[in-house]
């Protein structure tokens, strides 16, 4: 027995007997389909839950996104210990809702091949019940060739098929009749897109309605789980991957209708009626916890929203001030000074810097007139009193005191120009001297 057939083991053994009780391969399937949503509907529940833990914090999801950038390996650390700390399942959410596919790849195998999987018969047993029936061309394990044989078991030729399997040498007490028949349809047939060609029967038309139902459903399914979650149903934009699963499981719908046994339909149809009987419960059960999860959400999304326009209020601010830096390093630039200096003295009418931009009006003091004449000196002041005349803005010339002098023509010249002399060193500075502001 290999691991495969161990792990189907399960879902064969609650089928066989369901088919034996029911005596109705549809109605066990149905069951069979009720019996597995009871049974895993705790663990879906669970799902519920952590989808929605994953719902909320989405938002802080995506500030580690913003604040990792391009560095996905550091993304997926953070993302990692941050779902660890919250005890978060990132796949807890989605997984649940890809069990009905993970039962459903069984479950095609043990419709495929029920005389293997439901009676237990190996392939030469099966070549044997081939034999029994006068089916030429049998090959066990390929197609559905197995359906066929269950189908064309019945209770009339099923202990020739009994004996046939015991000559063998095999053990024949797992072999039964399946029921295959249905509401007037044969589950073991394939539906067909050209269901006239061979002539319409209320049966064939029956066949070609059942992948139809089956998408049907199946997106009304998705419908109802949208409505039923809150969360999702007072957003305004649905998430893309629900938009996306919305999308193809209607397409998986129609592809098994019209590529494999009816059989499978029936399940897919009672799969899609019981997963919405199971939102509906299951929105009941959780509606304090969405309500609550709402309310976190707006909250989170408020205190987002507040962060925003801080982040904005200080994004101005720092560019204002950054405005402020340029022009005030501007002017620096455009009237750069040493210090003591005043660079408005350097102005001469409209030309700013017509005296040089580090014009310094006191950097050379003004002294006062020295004659280099000794035979002059007893007619200058002191010393000591033209440096106190230095500091005045104005001085005026103090005649020299010395012995009258004859009025002789030469002599009088000679006072006259050293009086105009005096006159050029202690007279006040002219505007030349003295810059405009």
């Amino acid at each position: 027995m290999d691991i495969w057939q161990i792990l189907m083991t399960p879902f064969s053994w609650l089928l066989k007997n369901l088919c034996i009780l029911f005596d109705s391969y549809g109605i066990a399937l149905i069951v069979f389909t009720l019996v597995v949503k009871i049974i895993l509907f705790p663990l879906s529940l669970k799902g519920k839950k952590s989808m929605i833990k994953t719902t909320m914090v989405s938002s802080q999801v995506k500030e580690i996104q913003q604040r990792c950038g391009n560095d996905r390996e550091r993304y997926n650390r953070e993302l990692q210990k941050f779902y660890e700390e919250n005890d978060i399942s990132p796949m807890g959410g989605c997984g649940w809702s890809l069990i009905p596919l993970a039962i459903l790849m069984p479950l095609y195998a043990i419709i495929r091949r029920p005389l293997k999987y439901l009676m237990g018969l190996t392939d030469a047993g099966t070549t044997a019940v081939a034999n029994a029936l006068g089916v030429a061309g049998f090959q066990a394990g390929s197609g559905f060739g197995e359906l066929t044989l269950a189908a064309q078991m019945n209770a009339g030729n099923l202990s020739a098929t009994q004996q046939a399997v015991t000559a063998a040498g095999l053990s024949a007490g797992g072999m039964f009749v399946i029921n295959f028949n249905f509401l007037g349809l044969d589950l073991a047939q394939i539906p067909s897109l050209m269901f006239w060609k061979d002539g319409i029967t209320l049966s064939e038309v029956g066949l070609f309605l059942l992948p139809i139902i089956s998408a049907g459903l199946s997106l009304l399914s998705m419908m109802v789980s949208q409505r039923t979650n809150q969360m999702n149903a007072n957003q305004n934009n649905q998430n893309a991957s629900m938009r996306s699963m919305m999308i193809v499981s209607p397409l998986i719908s129609l592809w098994i209708g019209f590529t494999l046994p009816a059989g499978l339909c029936v399940y897919w149809i009672a799969n899609s009626l019981f997963m919405m009987v199971q939102e509906v419960i299951c929105g009941k059960i959780l509606k304090k916890d969405y309500e609550a999860a709402q309310r976190e959400m707006e909250a989170m999304a408020l205190k987002a929203k507040e962060a925003e326009k801080e982040r904005r209020r200080q994004a101005a601010q720092r560019k204002a001030e950054a405005i402020a830096s340029g022009k005030a390093k501007k002017g620096q630039h455009m009237q750069k000074k040493e210090k003591g200096v005043d660079v408005s003295a350097s102005r001469e009418g409209m030309r700013t810097y017509a005296r040089g931009r580090a014009y310094d009006p006191n950097r050379y003091p003004i002294t006062p007139y020295v004659d280099p004449n000794p035979s002059h000196q007893s007619v200058e002041e002191p010393v000591e009193e033209q440096e106190d005349v230095v500091d005045k803005p104005t001085t005026q010339v103090v005649p020299p005191v010395s012995t009258p002098v004859e009025p002789e023509t030469t002599q009088v010249a000679e006072v006259e120009e050293q009086a105009g002399d005096y006159e050029e060193a202690y007279a006040p500075e002219s505007e030349d001297s003295n810059p405009k502001g």
